[in-house]
């Protein structure tokens, strides 16, 4: 089958649901993949989409759940009742299901999880305890696993019973009586040893885990430092409790580089591009006062220079280029160090480094774009020496936008808060400051010492 990039099937479903065909609708969505139906719900109002879902069967529901976001998942799950809810996540895996339930009022959780199969419920209840964003709370309970002294060949034999009921099993893991991780076995290697053989005695005995406490942050980085399929989860004694498998990373990698880039951009995470504009007002207001009290705040910086500005307004014109050049090389310097923050390549112990690198980086770029800016400024009838000025306040301001831009995360890291929330509406306030300050307090300086 060819998959085009980004299948939007809207314009095929919608005139069957305004048409209210729903043998025709129901036939149609039977066959798309949920991701191609959840796109479809993001271009439909709340009640089209209730419409649509009711008309899913059971399985392909708790699919298409996990495909739109919370708020979506929210008004579809109250549209169904307790024993429809109970069939959907039914279907689910206990990852999924605990991820579901733990959105859901208490007595609606209660009811479903008396509903679902006894053991579901205990593995499900056992993944709730755990916070969302750890690897106990991204892990799955189910897992193939098999004692220390079980042959190659009952091994196998326990691969083919759990694939009825797991999807995906690339490794077997090797556990003791009290069920602690001994070693892991990868299926092609299984495959191919001598059905006899003792499976401990092919087992990578020092495999790679990670404890239910770990944040999904650093889950990702080992997923990506050793190129890993799925990974053991742990308890405090070392017993084996659940998996995470690659398609949890990638979800989690998404979440992240959006929760930073939406941070950065003094964004709700929250908020979604069809949400109603007195949500996204209520959302945005918060960041935009903050950005508001540190204008007025770089304001104040220019009207202790109000007297130099009257004597030579040329000065007026030229400030909003050293400020927004200033700004532009503080947001370059926040994204790489931020980006290196995130993937665990920088960290405070190697912050001198960081720092000396971007004030030099800085410095060049200053050095570099300031004497561009004094060049073309005197080719448009300004003075050499405001040329110069120009030059000299763009150089300081590039420099300090390469330490802020690093020193300000790297702060923000020191107090164990995410280095990616609106940094840059702190950076850009610094690189107004500086850029305003150097610009117009070298003018005075120049002006007193008649060179203006």
């Amino acid at each position: 089958m060819t998959i085009e990039a980004r299948t939007d099937h809207t314009e095929e479903v919608k005139p069957l649901l305004e048409a209210g065909n729903e043998p025709a609708l129901k036939e149609l969505l039977s066959e798309l993949h949920a991701s191609d139906i959840g796109r479809v719900f993001s271009n439909l109002d709340d009640d089209e989409a209730v419409r649509v879902f009711r008309l899913l069967e059971p399985e392909l529901a708790s699919e298409v759940l996990l495909e739109v976001d919370e708020r979506l998942r929210k008004t579809l799950i109250s549209s169904i009742s307790s024993e429809e809810l109970i069939d959907v996540v039914h279907e689910m895996e206990t990852d999924d299901a605990a991820d579901v339930i733990s959105e859901l009022p208490l007595e609606d959780a209660k009811q479903v999880l008396e509903g679902i199969d006894r053991q579901e419920s205990i593995e499900v209840q056992k993944l709730l305890v755990y916070p969302e964003d750890t690897a106990g709370g991204k892990m799955q309970a189910e897992l193939a696993s098999v004692p220390e002294d079980a042959t190659v060949e009952e091994t196998i034999e326990e691969v083919r019973k759990k694939s009825k009921v797991i999807e995906h099993i690339s490794n077997v893991f090797v556990v003791d009586r009290d069920r602690k991780l001994l070693g892991t076995v990868s299926l092609d290697k299984l495959i191919l040893a001598p059905p006899k053989q003792r499976i401990i005695e092919i087992a990578d005995r020092e495999p790679r885990m990670v404890g239910t406490d770990l944040d999904q942050e650093e889950v990702t980085k080992v997923f990506q430092r050793y190129d890993l399929i799925s990974l053991p989860v742990v308890d405090h004694d070392g017993r084996l409790v659940g998996r995470i498998t690659i398609d949890d990373v990638v979800d989690v990698l998404e979440e992240e580089i959006f929760e930073d880039f939406y941070k950065m951009a003094g964004l709700n995470i929250e908020e979604r591009v069809m949400d109603q504009p007195a949500r996204s007002i209520w959302m945005r207001a918060p960041w935009l006062f903050v950005n508001l009290g540190t204008a007025f705040l770089a304001a104040s910086v220019v009207k202790l220079f109000q007297g130099t500005i009257e004597k030579f307004v040329i000065l007026a014109v030229l400030m909003p280029i050293v400020a927004g050049m200033g700004g532009n090389a503080a947001t370059q310097a926040i994204t790489v160090v931020v980006r290196g923050l995130a993937l665990g390549e920088l960290s405070l112990k190697n912050a001198r480094w960081i720092l000396f690198k971007e004030a030099s980086v800085g410095l060049a770029n200053g050095l570099m774009t300031g004497m561009t800016a004094g060049v073309i400024a005197y080719i448009f009838g300004v003075k050499p020496i405001v040329g110069l000025l120009l030059f000299l306040a763009m150089t300081f301001n590039l420099v300090i936008a390469g330490l802020s831009g690093s020193l300000i995360p790297l702060i923000l890291k020191w107090f164990k808060v995410d280095p990616a929330i609106s940094s840059s509406i702190f950076v850009t306030t610094c690189t107004d400051i500086g850029g305003f300050f150097t610009f117009l307090g070298l003018a005075t300086v120049f002006m007193k010492a008649g060179l203006l």
